[in-house]
């Protein structure tokens, strides 16, 4: 006679659910990405967890800089506060997300005392004085007079869109055909 051999039932691994059909590990897909999520949040390779130690890095930059712009004082957010290098050829790495992640504690900290912490809007003028507002709409009046190569002069800095004919119409826009 032929012995019958019968499996043990299978169970979900993360919620005990007994698994029907071929299913093997987990009874759902919800059950399967909550595995997954628990065992990559302990992994310290993954995307989450280096996000968290960037996070964590800049966080103590920050702080050991003054927590705030050394140029006006703004403190709020932590994505609108650079590292911005003193000496640009002194560069080794940019103090950005990936390299906070990634680099050693030491290499990080020798590599911020070459810079000083400014907010977004003070680094960007830093390093671009010539787009102040006063530079550009002085540049832009002093062009209003020349002509373009195709005769059509330029305006006072307004799109096409945005002149208006002489009985106070809007100026059919130019396009070119």
């Amino acid at each position: 006679m032929k012995e019958s051999f019968t499996m043990a039932p299978r169970i979900c691994v993360v919620c005990a659910t007994p698994i029907s059909g071929q299913k093997v590990k987990y009874c759902s897909n919800a059950c399967k990405q909550k595995d997954h999520y628990h065992r990559v949040k302990q992994q310290t390779t993954t995307y989450h967890s280096q996000t968290i130690r960037s996070l964590r890095r800049k966080l103590q930059l920050v702080e050991m800089f003054g927590g705030k712009c050394d140029a006006c004082g703004y403190d709020k957010n932590l994505a609108a506060l650079h590292f911005h290098h003193i000496d640009a050829n002194n560069k080794a790495f940019k103090l950005d997300v990936r390299f906070l992640s990634n680099r050693t504690w030491e290499a990080i900290i020798s590599e911020a005392q070459k810079c000083r912490l400014l907010c977004s809007n003070c680094h960007s003028e830093l390093h671009h004085p010539e787009l102040a507002l006063d530079k550009v709409q002085r540049m832009i009046s002093g062009a209003a007079g020349t002509k373009l190569p195709d005769g059509i002069g330029v305006n006072s800095g307004k799109p096409s869109f945005l002149q208006t004919q002489k009985d106070g119409n809007p100026e059919p826009s130019r396009t070119n055909g």
